[in-house]
């Protein structure tokens, strides 16, 4: 009898700790490569984004307008900087939750899936401190590996779109090292198996984090409209993210209430679809909500993206040109808008029309306010509609004297007149005084821009004082002209006595007579005086109310309404005049301020004239035209700064902000497929058993899948169609506050909220194909594993 061998089994080897972190990463590598490419993704659209921003700043010189000096250029930027940083942290906060949000969900999977792994890691001797430091260890590599492909992937990018932005991006490899350790956090917590928790617990601990999340977008609403562009406001830097996670919970609440109305209605159906997808979607809402909460809040910032890109634009765009006035405009103070200056504007090319226009100074009380005043002709030629927030023909019918107000009524000098000529008598008790009188003459040229003339002549002695015929050419500017106003003129002297003077005759050189009378005394205590102004009641009238149209702003001030009449006074002249509102509006063109008033220059000059001899000079000028003239506007000029109606410096530095948010929806779709992944392939592990107890029930390999891409396409299109929604009522809601927080110079002008609606068909329609791909591949999955799904024993 032979022995019997016996023979023992080989003791297992012992795991090191890199032979147990390499067989982990091999079994799980799919779930291993979701993580790194969430870090990356992540990475990549945080460095990608803050480099965007660097170099819009970097070239913000290169928006200022010709003739503005370094230091104002300089001034600006460091405006725009300021209220960048404020507008910048909002887009970079979302990529960041939506980022950890998918790696929890990615950890949380990758723990799951290795359930039974660590119970036999467990059984073979390895403490929750040895497993908990291996999944640390893991974490740890995942960020690594995802902030370096990151960083490479963010200076790739920059190297195709913006090759000057590569520097910037690699200065940037501490916020990526900062985004890389965040997410290995979230995942090293995230896959920490937690203890069951009460359900009561974890309903109220949810309850809770809804109500902080609705309570500060309540507050961020109250608050966002105080906000102003003066430097780093909170309120205007956590904004966009509080609101649309607001409008992301708002989309879960609506998709579980609907869930739970389709599972009741479908049960009394016969047949288990749709009923089954139905009671399936609402009995795992809280697996299905992560994914509703993901994709909801990533097509609202594809809404909110495209409704604040194009009304961003549309209101720095036409605030810049309504502050601006015209298309171009030129500031010439302290010298005057001759009507030779205005011609030479209007000569240069690029150039349509140009005017002279008054910007002024006025109190009101006590309150100050800005005076805006132009030609008639200008405000339908040349004064900007401002995207259509300026309608020039009601500002013409407006300002357009009625109900006894102030008229102006030129005369025509005549097409062919190169001057003027008036002959006036002066009586006098003394020769000596006669001889010192002088005339002065008030012209306007086509384009309403006024000269005044000193009238040259030899006085004649008569019997009772002396005949004095004077003369003066017209200047360069552009015919037509008229004569506004003669006044007489008597020079501080020695010899003062009082003079009566009175016109006898007067003509347009070159042309024909001129049809004006008027008389008037100047004395010592009143030295000049108008003998003739056109108005239809002449010089001498009792001083006449000039129509006038305020803004919003300024009548809600004053407590007015439109009819009303106000007295006003120059600032720093100290002449007073009289306005009635003709219409009220939510801006004036031109003006910097939104208290402000807009009056027809002619009458206007009328109106002083009436209450004294001298006029508040124009000292502007506006042209209408092609803004990119204004490199030879500025040159003709002696290389002035030269406005244009476009967005100024610190804009065009905010304006960086529009292309930054597309970048982080990008990154956030990205994020969201990969998290959508998650959730797809963690459904697919829980719900393993079902598909051998359905086909033993008779349901076909085809109808699970079919059935299973119905309730993923019902959850995900759903969470498009409400996120949408949302997205729409996110942006009606904080977008216009949004944009005049952050951008400076934007006036209220009632801006509708518009889309993009290119970008945004591309975005959401980018981000519904790639959720269209994952239910495709998980009902493929689906009828592939139940053509051989069997009932276990946990499923009897």
């Amino acid at each position: 009898m032979t022995r019997a061998e016996i023979v023992f089994p080989p003791r297992p080897r012992a795991l090191s700790t890199a032979g147990l972190l390499r067989s982990r990463a091999v079994a799980r590598g799919g779930l291993l490569a979701s993580a790194v490419a969430t870090v990356t993704v992540a990475v990549a659209t945080v460095c990608t984004l803050l480099a965007w921003l660097i170099v819009a700043v970097g070239r913000a010189g290169d928006a200022a307008p010709p003739g503005v000096p370094a230091d104002e250029v300089a001034a600006q930027v460091d405006r725009g900087v300021l209220a960048l940083v404020s507008a910048a942290p909002a887009p970079v906060l979302l990529v960041v939750i939506l980022a950890g949000t998918a790696a929890a969900q990615l950890a949380r999977l990758l723990a799951a899936a290795r359930g039974r792994e660590a119970e036999n890691l467990r059984a073979r001797g390895l403490s929750r401190r040895q497993s908990a430091g291996a999944a640390a260890v893991e974490a740890a590599a995942v960020a690594v590996a995802g902030t370096g492909a990151g960083l490479a992937l963010a200076v790739l990018l920059l190297a195709l779109i913006e090759p000057g932005g590569v520097p910037a991006v690699v200065s940037l490899w501490w916020a990526a090292a900062a985004t890389g350790a965040l997410l290995g956090l979230v995942l090293t917590g995230a896959a920490r198996p937690r203890p069951d928790s009460p359900v009561r617990g974890a309903r109220a601990s949810s309850a809770v984090a809804v109500l902080l999340v609705l309570s500060a977008a309540a507050f961020v609403l109250w608050q966002l409209p105080l906000a102003r562009t003066a430097g780093f406001d909170l309120i205007v830097a956590v904004a966009p993210t509080v609101v649309l996670m607001a409008a992301a919970l708002l989309v879960l609440a609506v998709f579980g209430a609907i869930a739970a109305a389709c599972a009741v209605a479908t049960a009394r159906r016969p047949g288990w679809a749709p009923a089954y997808a139905a009671r399936q979607i609402a009995r795992r809402l809280p697996i299905y909500a992560v994914a509703v909460l993901l994709v909801g809040l990533t097509v609202a910032q594809a809404v909110f993206a495209s409704a604040y890109g194009a009304t961003s634009t549309a209101m720095a765009t036409d605030s810049a040109a309504l502050r601006t006035g015209a298309d171009l405009r030129i500031d010439l103070a302290p010298d005057t808008a001759t009507p030779g200056l205005v011609a030479t504007a209007a000569a240069v090319p690029g150039v349509d029309a140009a005017a002279a226009a008054l910007v002024a100074q006025i109190e009101i009380g006590s309150s100050q306010a800005q005076l805006v005043a132009v030609p008639e002709t200008a405000l339908q030629t040349v004064v900007s509609a401002a995207g259509g927030a300026v309608d020039r023909a009601a500002l013409a019918a407006s300002v357009v004297p009625s109900d006894g107000t102030l008229a102006a009524t030129p005369l025509p000098l005549g097409a062919a007149a190169t001057g003027v000529r008036v002959t006036v008598s002066i009586e006098t008790s003394r020769q000596s005084a006669a001889d010192t009188v002088m005339l002065q003459a008030h012209v306007r040229d086509a384009t309403g821009a006024h000269a005044s003339l000193r009238l040259a002549g030899q006085s004649t002695p008569g019997p009772d004082g002396a005949t004095l015929t004077a003369e003066a050419p017209l200047p360069d500017g552009a015919a037509p002209w008229s004569l506004l106003a003669v006044n007489a003129v008597q020079p501080a002297t020695l010899v003062r006595a009082p003079v009566t003077v009175r016109i006898l005759q007067a003509q347009a050189i070159g042309a024909d007579a001129l049809p004006i009378d008027g008389a008037a005394e100047v004395s010592a205590d009143a030295s000049e005086k108008v003998l003739w102004l056109a108005t239809p009641d002449g010089a001498g009238a009792e001083p006449g109310v000039v129509r006038a149209v305020l803004t919003s702003a300024l009548a809600a001030r004053m407590g007015v309404q439109v009819g009303d009449e106000f007295e006003f006074r120059y600032a720093g002249a100290g002449r007073r005049a009289e306005f009635r509102v003709a219409d009220i509006v939510p801006g004036i063109p031109g003006a910097a301020t939104e208290l402000a008033v807009l009056a027809p220059l002619g009458v206007l000059q009328v109106s002083m004239l009436q209450r004294g001899t001298t006029l508040v000079p124009a000292s502007s000028i506006w042209a209408a035209g092609d803004p990119s003239a204004d490199v030879a506007l500025s040159a003709a000029f002696g290389d002035r700064a030269v406005a244009a109606s476009a967005p100024g410096v610190a804009a065009t530095i905010v304006a960086a902000l529009v292309p930054g948010w597309w970048v982080a929806l990008a990154g956030s779709a990205a994020l969201a497929l990969l998290a959508a992944f998650a959730i797809v392939q963690t459904l697919a592990l829980t719900r393993r058993r079902e598909l051998g107890v359905l086909r033993a029930l008779g349901v076909t390999s085809g109808a699970q899948g079919r059935e299973r891409a119905a309730e993923l396409a019902s959850v995900l299109g759903g969470a498009v169609g409400l996120g949408a929604a949302a997205g729409v009522l996110a942006a009606w809601l904080i977008v216009p506050g949004l944009v005049r927080a952050v951008t400076p110079g934007i006036l209220p002008l009632g801006t509708p909220v518009a889309l993009v609606w290119s970008g945004l068909v591309i975005a959401v329609g980018g981000l519904s194909l790639g959720l269209a791909a994952l239910v495709a591949a998980a009902a493929s999955e689906v009828r592939r594993a139940a053509q051989t799904a069997t009932v276990g024993e946990d499923g009897r």
